[in-house]
């Protein structure tokens, strides 16, 4: 069991260093260009793993993973946008708490789960560590360049919740890797589509990957790692216990690094606001 705990970590750390080298090269790259060429070379990635896959699914369950990988695709460039535009110290930490808070709100609206008293309790504390997370007091500087961007991130947090949910479902009955490789791929067919419509399709993506490919190939292949680790850690533990862990290593690291990296601030108050967000988000799901 110990070893489960180890992944778990290991995951969450990955993820933390994934996201590092992603708003390192944010900074001079265009949002959605990364994210095209980040999904596609994911999607190659991913092929690793088809020798242990079972792509004998229902067309339900293959509805179901597109529906997943559509709204993932918008937050992949909601995402990168964030991060590009805000201090990932801010936004790490938010999307590794809020869409788990969505996630019970919408089963307490949409299902009639019944909360207890101490997850009524979590949402209080989880919403005003928010708020004291993206407004410091007597301030109203929120750590985006502008507010457009922290729309992007509200509705960030809402679509990983919903895709959150359907990914729940759709567990049950695929495989982690099945559902990971079929995942990726529709993910890379959704950008290529909108990089194809909006900007200049497969030529923006090969420039893109001549100018950056070192870190990209990086980025791809930890998130394979993390996700492929996590899903396997997930067999043998509960999700209650293995979240807050993970977000928990994520976090930490990701909260230093924007502070040592990246010169953003208020690094004990972010980090104090984080560790009392990750504790209320295992209240709340236990």
């Amino acid at each position: 069991m110990l070893y489960l705990y180890f992944l778990i970590i290991l995951s969450g750390v990955v993820m933390a260093v994934s996201s590092l080298i992603e708003k390192r090269v944010l900074k001079s790259e265009h949002a959605t260009a990364y994210t095209a060429s980040f999904s596609l070379v994911t999607a190659v990635m991913a092929l690793v793993f088809i020798p242990f896959t079972n792509f004998k699914i229902s067309l339900v369950d293959v509805g179901l993973i597109y529906a997943v990988s559509f709204f993932s695709t918008i937050t992949y460039v909601l995402t990168a946008r964030v991060y590009k535009h805000g201090n990932i110290s801010i936004a790490s930490p938010l999307f590794s708490s809020v869409p788990q808070l969505l996630i019970v709100i919408f089963a307490f609206i949409l299902l009639g789960e019944q909360l207890t008293i101490i997850q009524y309790a979590s949402i209080v504390i989880i919403v005003a560590a928010v708020y004291m997370m993206m407004f410091r007091s007597g301030s109203k500087r929120s750590g985006f360049a502008d507010k457009k961007y922290i729309y992007y991130l509200i509705l960030d947090m809402v679509l990983m919740a919903v895709a959150g949910i359907l990914m729940k479902y759709t567990l049950y009955t695929v495989q982690p890797l099945t559902y990971l490789v079929l995942a990726e791929f529709f993910i890379a067919a959704n950008m290529m589509v909108y990089i194809s419509i909006r900007y200049g399709g497969v030529k923006e993506i090969a420039q893109n990957l001549s100018r950056y490919k070192i870190p990209i190939i990086a980025i791809s292949a930890l998130t394979v790692a993390y996700r492929a680790t996590y899903y396997f850690a997930l067999a043998g533990t509960f999700v209650s216990v293995a979240s807050p862990l993970r977000n928990g290593a994520d976090v930490l690291i990701t909260v230093v690094g924007g502070g040592l990296l990246f010169g953003e601030s208020a690094m004990k108050r972010k980090l104090a606001l984080s560790v009392v967000m990750i504790v209320a988000i295992y209240f709340l799901v236990t």
